[in-house]
């Protein structure tokens, strides 16, 4: 394997993950709960990229082909995962969510959960579900009323996800 292009092609994968990552951010407005729920907006986008861009988990299969190797793949993949779960953290810091680690450690959870499952094709529309499961998750672990969440355009797609 050219570890040169495999880390290249690691690389391009994050590149266009970010920019969609922070498109969705970016749309998502000033409440702050809508903001992070955006990471789910990104994934539902990815996952319908007409590229493909979430018919596989490029970092998850890659990590598994290098579990028992030294390469340098193995660092970027950490990094990639470290990025997601950063990003993640400084939003739900912004939320008033009581534990923002806890909060992001079960959204991470959703959120790879979505993805091999998608991967696998043993969950119909995981993306949606997992957004949906986000943004119950993102109300009840905030201070503020639910009512002002369901009511903003938090999520591109509208739905109270109920």
């Amino acid at each position: 394997m050219d570890t040169g292009a495999f880390l290249a092609y690691l690389d391009g994968r994050q590149l266009r993950w970010r920019l969609t990552l922070d498109e969705c951010i970016e749309a998502a407005g000033h409440d702050p709960r809508a903001r992070l729920l955006a990471i789910f907006d990104a994934l539902r986008a990815w996952a319908r990229s007409p590229s493909g861009g979430l018919r596989s988990n490029a970092f998850i299969n890659a990590h598994f082909e290098l579990a028992k190797s030294p390469d340098p793949g193995r660092t970027v993949i950490a990094r990639h995962k470290r990025a997601l779960r950063g990003r993640m953290l400084e939003l739900a810091e912004t939320t008033g969510a009581p534990d923002p680690g806890l909060l992001v450690d079960q959204l991470l959870l959703i959120y790879e959960g979505a993805v091999a499952n998608h991967s696998l094709g043993n969950v119909a529309e995981p993306a949606d579900k997992a957004h949906s499961t986000a943004r119950q998750l993102i109300a009840a672990a905030t201070p503020q009323p639910m009512d002002a969440f369901w009511a903003g355009n938090a999520g591109s797609s509208g739905d109270r996800g109920l």
